[in-house]
């Protein structure tokens, strides 16, 4: 049957060539379309290396009556751990702990730079966040290697203990293992404060600011006592989380009114994200370009699938009188199946090509994510396989009525 296929598709090449050109030219364009949406959505789904999901934001404001009450203001830091306390202990609270620096989902970012004492002239910038001991438990943070050490980690800790992502480790100690490497922070060479000497106690994995983020260097230094600019996030408890932000609102409401603070909102890190999202745009970016990618996909699709229905309609007699001279049905389904395939593969060839040559020109979207041969590969299997279905149902609806034609007729049409 191979070599019955090849010589029909040789005697049929004035025909062929058209199709070939049209899967070559379309193979292309699917692979950069998928290429494109690869670019989004693999990064959406890389870890942030930190776990938000069933945690939330806990933000407390000031009286403006009382803002300037420098009395009652000498004791805000009682107040705020009179607060601390009430919220570790709420029902459904499994864990709380207080930061400040680089927050999620709201473009509040502090930046600095950091040098290995080794090569002092080797400054690589990186976010940050100041925490307490608890962070680590509320956000999930597990250590690549080290081991977080929650008695040590203490502002006033010489040399200054810190964490930081396996992105800002690479990038200051040329790859090696950062842990027990120490560092500092060239803004502050001239003076004398212990806190420009920082040793590190562990490396965390790679970090990003959000889903739609390449990945950044992150440093966490020990927090100073909780002041009002620290934002206070809580874990919850699973089947505590329906209802818990509108529950806590109303009862935590006035018992934290306490010296000159209140309970200003709580918002759960997944509300946050799509808040933001909307804020930076994202969404409707995302939307307008995926729906242009589904216009043009749905084109292919009725191309193609015009295509090959109108050529294995064509052969209609030709499949009715292969029935007659024995085959079945899935033989000659097979037959024209393996066909369009072959027709696949060989615009595979210069398709390939094209696209390679394409992605290292660097004309892909790569915004998110590296141009890597494997995405390369993923993509360009993953756009011939949805032409495959494509053809695939080109062939099967004409080649399944075109074999309920009778024998007999297909023979006297012949």
């Amino acid at each position: 049957m191979i070599k019955s296929l090849f010589r029909q598709m040789w005697n049929q090449r004035h025909a062929n060539v058209w199709v070939w050109v049209e899967l070559v030219v379309v193979l292309v364009l699917l692979w950069y379309s998928i290429d494109l949406v690869y670019n989004y959505e693999a990064a959406a789904r890389q870890s942030k290396g930190y776990d938000t999901e069933n945690v939330f934001d806990i933000q407390l404001n000031i009286k403006p009556t009382l803002q300037n009450d420098s009395v009652l203001m000498s004791h805000s830091a009682e107040y705020l751990e009179q607060i601390y306390q009430l919220i570790r202990q709420y029902q459904g609270v499994e864990e709380a702990c207080f930061y400040y620096g680089t927050i999620p989902y709201t473009g509040n970012n502090m930046y600095e730079g950091y040098a290995p004492h080794s090569d002092s002239t080797h400054v690589v910038g990186c976010f940050i966040r100041y925490v307490s001991p608890a962070y680590f438990k509320v956000f999930r943070l597990r250590p690549l290697s080290g081991s977080f050490e929650a008695e040590r980690w203490d502002k006033n800790e010489y040399p200054m203990p810190v964490l930081m992502s396996e992105t800002l480790s690479d990038s200051l100690f040329s790859g090696r293992n950062g842990v027990g490497e120490t560092c500092f922070n060239p803004y502050f060479l001239n003076s004398a404060q212990p806190e420009t000497n920082y040793k590190v106690m562990a490396v965390l994995p790679a970090h990003k600011t959000d889903e739609y983020e390449r990945y950044e260097p992150f440093i966490y230094l020990p927090s100073p006592p909780l002041t009002h600019w620290h934002h206070i996030a809580v874990r919850v408890v699973s089947n505590s989380i329906p209802g818990f932000t509108e529950r806590f609102m109303q009862d935590m409401q006035g018992k934290l009114s306490i010296g000159p603070y209140y309970l200003y909102d709580i918002n759960s890190y997944g509300d946050m994200k799509e808040a933001f999202d909307i804020e930076q745009g994202t969404v409707n970016y995302l939307n307008t370009t995926y729906a242009v990618i589904l216009f043009f996909v749905f084109n292919i699709f009725l191309g193609m699938l015009g295509t090959f229905w109108f050529r294995t309609r064509k052969n209609r007699s030709e499949i009715a009188l292969r029935m007659a001279l024995g085959c079945s049905r899935m033989n000659v389904f097979g037959y024209y199946v393996l066909e369009g395939v072959l027709l696949l593969v060989s615009a595979a060839i210069p398709a390939v090509f094209v696209c390679a040559n394409m992605q290292m020109a660097d004309l892909t979207v790569h915004t998110l994510m590296e141009p890597a041969w494997g995405r390369f590969l993923f993509c360009f299997v993953s756009a011939m396989l949805l032409l495959g279905i494509i053809i695939l149902f080109g062939i099967y609806f004409p080649a399944r009525k075109a074999m309920e034609i009778e024998p007999a007729d297909a023979l006297h049409n012949e």
